[in-house]
């Protein structure tokens, strides 16, 4: 029997040292000078293991904001070129029968979600039953909204006087459904960081259906090809994520299964209320204040001004949200990353929206009839308020982190109590004012959703400033370098086009004179990946 020492075996063989060693003996001066070579070599082994982890975590979310920023990018192209391609068939009044019909949508969507998609992408555990019950209640819940719309639809049209309203709305009501369907495969997709996968179906779905959209719309559909566009990208979606996650998802009626989900996601349905008032109340407004043609124009306007907090911020906010999760957002690798975050942000969207202010007329005055004409105007107010607002929204992405979902649904409701204020105050006025407001009023919100981002992240302000001051340099060199050449009204599509590259040359010299800020912001943005949180149970 050997005793229970805890040394290897091979020190305790006596045949190695017939007799004890001494001080003196070689091989005990040797051994004491290999033990602290031994401890190194064991400290270099997992210090390199934890570097190829990082790089492995650091990979995994390059390889996720690429996908969904990516994503987001093209989504959002495609379904500017169609709304661009429709406005050249269409008159304004047409156009603004689908803006106007859009937030009804967003609201039912939102009423039968319940916040639980949300909920199924954070939730540390999650059991098959959970997953296919918040499925099974969002489908009845939103078949029962679908009717109720369609029923509504032909009320709503003679109470408001829009003629048309009615067969547009009936006819959106089935993209709701497909979209409420899609919404529980494609979030589990998401919490198993299948971001790659989820990118593949939405793009392929998106092309399809723009062909198909742009087909109708050149033989003379008009609106209804926006329609047909919106159908088939939301049916496309569905028979794709509901076949990618069909060994582990079954609707079900165990609805008392979805307590947990519902504790979360409650909170999460009233902040997204209030943020759906807050971001569709003016269409709403301007389509029974002023008509149809007057929210037509403002609708294909604001669509610059969301760009791009659609296509950069909004996919970045969950990513950061599963890449934070459960991490002090004081400590300084979520410090690095969020400061990551805002730099590479304020990188892309600064110089784009800026652009707009002045790059933007003479394409719409060239390629539009003169009924969009005031689209520009609108766009040159807009644009600056939406790139500070993409910049400043993750804050509702680190309360999450912290904890403090009450905290998110409080300044919600500050939030959407100033602008439905803003709305209702400017609207009399007419459509600019209402437009010069909202500018105004978005940019003080944005500024303290900032101010909470320090706060909540303890980030210093002036590290803050260096985060933003390179993406705000290369903008004005840009546009200083197009005041003294070209001029920023250019008359001609010569002119445009090289007014368009000395901005983009502008910017991007600029870039490259600060690569160094550029490449530390990527190192601190791809700092860390996201816990495993996978479907557990049944």
């Amino acid at each position: 029997m050997v005793a229970a020492t805890g040394a290897p075996p091979a020190h305790r063989d006596r045949s190695a040292h017939p007799r004890p060693c001494v001080s003196r003996c070689p091989c005990h001066r040797a051994s004491r000078t290999a033990r602290p070579r031994m401890r190194q070599m064991r400290h270099d082994a997992v210090h390199h293991h934890g570097q190829a982890k990082r790089l492995s975590e650091t990979a995994m979310l390059a390889r996720n904001m690429l996908s969904m920023s990516g994503l987001s990018l093209y989504r959002n192209a495609v379904q500017f070129g169609m709304n661009v391609a429709i406005a050249a068939f269409v008159l304004p009044g047409d156009y603004g029968l689908i803006v106007f019909t859009t937030p009804f949508l967003v609201l039912i969507a939102m009423l039968t979600d319940l916040g639980m998609t949300s909920a199924i992408t954070r939730a540390p555990t999650l059991s098959r039953d959970e997953a296919g019950a918040a499925m099974g209640a969002m489908m009845i819940g939103g078949a029962v909204c679908a009717v109720l719309l369609v029923a509504g639809a032909w009320p709503l049209e003679r109470a408001i006087g829009m003629a048309g309203l009615a067969p547009v709305m009936a006819a959106m009501a089935g993209v709701v459904l497909l979209s409420i369907a899609a919404a529980t495969p494609r979030a589990l997709m998401e919490r198993e960081l299948r971001y790659a996968g989820i990118a593949r179906i939405e793009a392929i779905a998106i092309a399809l259906a723009a062909i198909a959209g742009l087909a109708a719309a050149w033989s003379g559909a008009g609106v209804w090809s926006l329609v047909l566009y919106n159908i088939l990208v939301q049916a496309m979606r569905l028979g794709a994520f509901g076949w990618t996650m069909r060994g582990v998802l079954r609707p079900n009626a165990r609805f008392g299964q979805l307590k947990g989900l519902l504790s979360f996601g409650g909170w999460v349905l009233a902040n997204n209320i209030l943020n759906f008032l807050a971001r569709n109340s003016d269409n709403l407004l301007i389509g029974a204040w002023l008509g149809a043609a007057a929210v037509g124009v403002y609708g294909l306007a604001y669509q610059f001004m969301l760009a791009p907090l659609m296509a950069i911020t909004w996919p970045t906010s969950g990513i950061l949200l599963s890449t934070l999760r459960g991490e002090d957002p004081h400590g300084p690798r979520a410090q690095a990353t969020v400061e990551g975050v805002l730099s590479a942000t304020a990188l892309i969207v600064t110089p784009a929206m800026i652009y707009l202010t002045f790059g933007l007329a003479f394409p719409v005055d060239s390629l539009l009839s003169g009924h969009w004409a005031a689209v520009p105007a609108i766009v040159a107010w807009l644009a600056p308020a939406g790139a500070l607002q993409a910049i400043a929204s993750y804050n509702g992405a680190l309360l999450m982190v912290a904890g403090r979902v009450k905290a998110q649904f409080l300044l919600s409701v500050a939030n959407t109590a100033v602008l439905v204020a803003t709305f209702v105050l400017a609207l009399p006025h007419g459509l600019m004012a209402l437009v010069q407001a909202y500018t105004a009023a978005i940019s003080v919100m944005s500024l303290a959703f900032l101010a909470m981002t320090v706060m909540l992240t303890g980030l210093r302000v002036e590290r803050l400033a260096r985060a933003l001051a390179p993406a705000l340099l290369a903008t004005g060199a840009g546009v200083v370098g197009v005041a003294v050449t070209t001029g920023l009204h250019p008359a001609s599509w010569t002119g445009w086009i090289a007014a368009t590259a000395m901005y983009g040359a502008g910017v991007l010299a600029c870039y490259a004179a600060l690569h160094l800020h550029v490449r530390r912001t990527l190192a601190a943005l791809l700092t860390r990946g996201a816990p495993d949180a996978a479907i557990t149970g049944r």
